[in-house]
Formats: structure tokens, sequence, C-alpha cells
């Protein structure tokens, strides 16, 4: 008997077309008004982030973190992030920090990119500096920690729900959402 084993890899061309796994996230990003340069673009962030945080890419601007939750990116031209894997219906809406997670934006008033994390005790690397926001959508009794590059604690948010629409990010290199 002889057993046949087929193996399929994710090749240069494709990720640079933005194709994984059999899905045309280009396209997805074009059906969104994306023009080929701007999906591109947002192809090109999606492999910054992979490579730095490693994941997996689920849609046109979301990666499911191997820490557990979830980042999105803000498109092109957008102030908000928005979720290109939720249900049709609900996409144009901008994406929400769901209960139970503490939320990290890249920018301030909770625009641009988000993070959102849910696993306690784990250190989440927060790749952005200058002024973002963050969001502590948990149970009263859970607060965030925010650690330097020393990997010390240098602050600790009060429990949910909190945020700070104006948080320097230049001195947090994680989070741990509880």
């Amino acid at each position: 008997m002889t057993l046949l084993a087929l193996v399929t890899t994710t090749s240069a061309a494709d990720a640079a077309d933005g194709t994984r796994a059999g899905v045309d996230f280009a396209a997805q990003a074009e059906s969104q008004g994306l023009d080929r340069a701007q999906a591109r673009s947002l192809q090109n962030r999606v492999d910054g982030y992979l490579a730095e945080e490693g994941g997996k890419q689920v849609a046109a601007n979301r990666i499911e973190l191997d820490s557990g939750g979830f980042l999105l990116l803000a498109l092109p031209g957008e102030t908000y992030a928005r979720d290109l894997a939720a249900p049709v219906g609900t996409r144009g809406a901008a994406a929400a920090c769901p209960y139970t997670y503490v939320c990290a934006y890249s920018q301030e008033n909770f625009t641009g990119d988000f993070k959102a994390l849910f696993t306690c005790n784990t250190l989440n690397p927060i790749p952005w500096s200058g002024t973002g926001s963050w969001k502590n959508n948990q149970r009263a009794e859970l607060r965030a920690r925010f650690y330097d590059s020393a990997g010390n604690v240098g602050w600790t948010s009060p429990g949910g729900y909190s945020e700070d629409a104006h948080a320097p990010w230049g001195w947090v290199y994680w989070l741990s959402p509880c």
C-alpha cells in the first residue's frame, strides 16, 4: 500500500499577494473599498505584526494571537479598526473592546490598530510608541499590568471598567490583562 502525503505551503508570492491558506485577503480588502496599493499596504502591516508577534491571519485586518486574544488593524484611511471577519451585517461598525478583555490602541481616543487581550499572567508585547489609549473592560477586581523594558510592573490599572484615552506607550513594552 502506498500512502501519498500532500504538503502545502504558503509561497512568498502568495504572501505578497495577500493570499494564505486559500483565503484571498487582498480581495477581502478590495471588497471594502481599498485599491490594490492600499490592500498591499494593509497586508504589509499585517505581515509586520505577524513577524514580530506571531499568530494567524484570519481576515484582511485581523490576527488571532498565539497568546490569546486578537489584533485588529484600522484600514488605510480609516480612524477606527473594524472586524472584517465579523458577520457580514456588522462589518461596517467600529470594533468594540469585548467584555472580559483589556484593549490597547495604537492611537489616542481608542483609535488606530488595537489588541484585545484576555489571558491573565501573559506578557503581551506592545509594539507602539508615542501616545495611544487602553480600556480595561473586565470585572471590577481585575487590573491590567503595564511592564517596562526590564519586565518590571510600571503601573497597574484600576479594576474594570476603566480607561485612558491618552496613554503614553513609550515606556510600555508588555501588557498583561490581569
